[in-house]
C-alpha cells in the first residue's frame, strides 16, 4: 500500500479578501442604481439638436414605404419593397413596441441631428430614442438623407 501524505498547501488570505471585497463592492454599486429611482443619464439627450424634422412612414399597397414630412404632409421619400433593409427593421421594431402599448401607430417620429454630428430618432409617444450612428453611418446615412438640409428643404 502507498502511504498518501497529505501537504498544507496555503494560499495568502489578503488577495483573497481583496478579490471578495472587490466583488461585493461591484454588486452593491450595480444595485444601488438599479433600486434607485433616479432614471440612467442620456449623453445624448444632452447635446443641442440643429437639425430636426417630424417623419411619418405609410405602408403602401405594393409593400414600398412612404416617408412624409409629418408637419405638411409632403413626400420625403420612398423606400421601394426588398429595399432598405435597415430603415423597415428599425421601424418594425418601433411598430412592435407602440403596438404592444397600445399607441398610436400613425404618430410621427422626430429625426434630431445633435451638435456632435449623431443622428436620433424619437418615438415621442413613448420615450423611446435611438442613437441611430450606434447601427454605423451607413445605416444612419440611410435616415440622415430625410433631414431638411439633405432634401433641400426648409
Amino acid at each position: 500500500m502507498m502511504d498518501r501524505t497529505v501537504t498544507d498547501i496555503r494560499f495568502p488570505k489578503m488577495p483573497l479578501f481583496g478579490v471578495a471585497a472587490l466583488v461585493t463592492i461591484t454588486i452593491a454599486s450595480i444595485a444601488v442604481q438599479r433600486l434607485s429611482s433616479a432614471p440612467p443619464v442620456s449623453l445624448v439627450a444632452t447635446l443641442p439638436v440643429i437639425e430636426t424634422r417630424l417623419l411619418s412612414f405609410e405602408d403602401a399597397a405594393d409593400g414600398s414605404v412612404i416617408i412624409r414630412d409629418a408637419s405638411d404632409h409632403t413626400q420625403v421619400a420612398i423606400a421601394e419593397p426588398g429595399t432598405n433593409g435597415f430603415l423597415r427593421g428599425t421601424l418594425r421594431g418601433l411598430m412592435r413596441t407602440r403596438s404592444r402599448e397600445a399607441i398610436d401607430l400613425l404618430a410621427p417620429f422626430r429625426l434630431s441631428k445633435l451638435s456632435n454630428g449623431a443622428l436620433i430618432l424619437v418615438d415621442e409617444t413613448n420615450s423611446v430614442t435611438l442613437n441611430l450612428d450606434a447601427f454605423g453611418h451607413t445605416n444612419a446615412d440611410t435616415f440622415r438623407a430625410f433631414l431638411p438640409k439633405a432634401t433641400g428643404g426648409s
